[in-house]
């Protein structure tokens, strides 16, 4: 580069880091120096993390539920064969998950970043993963378990049958009742979880009141 630029090596080095902190370019440590897979997007670029948890979630829960079914669309119309191999590897990999009764809600959030792959509108694939990173800052007020793998893997099985079969009205669909469930399931479980916190707070008033 040196070479190609007539430049010297502090000034190579300096443009590479001033690239990599705008996100156009990722070191691989051991490896080199690659085009960053999203060019040019910050980790935040919208400012999320700074809204407080108790908005950003339920934000994150509506923007999901205008979105995302129109990307799963949009993935039936235009994935290719080797979108439709990345979506069924991640949904592979959900599989293992629920069988060995594990935890990874990393793994769904792929699920998802490789559907709006599929999508091919530049655009939306550069939304959606930031929707995703912000889902997994907010993760540890709304932790999944083992059950709730194994009851959404049958709504993602679904939506990955609607893309592979090209039917966009039936991945529309098949995402929109999947996030719809996933909303009642995280509803639940907040009242619950809220309806426990309650009872400690009585048990503990009662306590000190006896």
């Amino acid at each position: 580069m040196t070479q190609l630029f007539g430049l010297s090596r502090p000034t190579i080095r300096e443009a590479i880091r001033a690239l990599v902190s705008r996100n156009v370019l990722k070191v691989e440590r051991g490896r080199g120096t690659f085009v960053a897979d999203n060019p040019g997007v910050e980790t935040d670029p919208l400012g999320l993390s700074t809204l407080p948890a108790g908005q950003l979630q339920p934000s994150l829960r509506e923007a999901r539920l205008i979105i995302e079914p129109g990307v799963a669309r949009l993935a039936a119309l235009n994935a290719d064969l080797v979108d439709i191999e990345a979506i069924n590897t991640h949904l592979t990999d959900m599989q293992q998950i629920v069988d060995e009764g594990r935890v990874s809600m990393s793994v769904e959030l792929e699920f998802h970043r490789s559907i709006a792959k599929a999508s091919k509108n530049p655009v939306i694939m550069r939304i959606i993963p930031i929707i995703m990173d912000s889902i997994i800052r907010t993760y540890d007020s709304a932790r999944r378990t083992s059950r709730d793998h194994a009851v959404a893997l049958e709504e993602h099985y679904a939506i990955f049958e609607a893309i592979r079969h090209g039917d966009p009205a039936e991945a529309e669909g098949a995402m929109r009742n999947h996030l719809e469930h996933s909303l009642a399931r995280s509803a639940a479980k907040r009242k619950r979880a809220a309806d426990a916190s309650g009872k400690r707070a009585a048990d503990a008033a009662a306590t000190l009141g006896e």
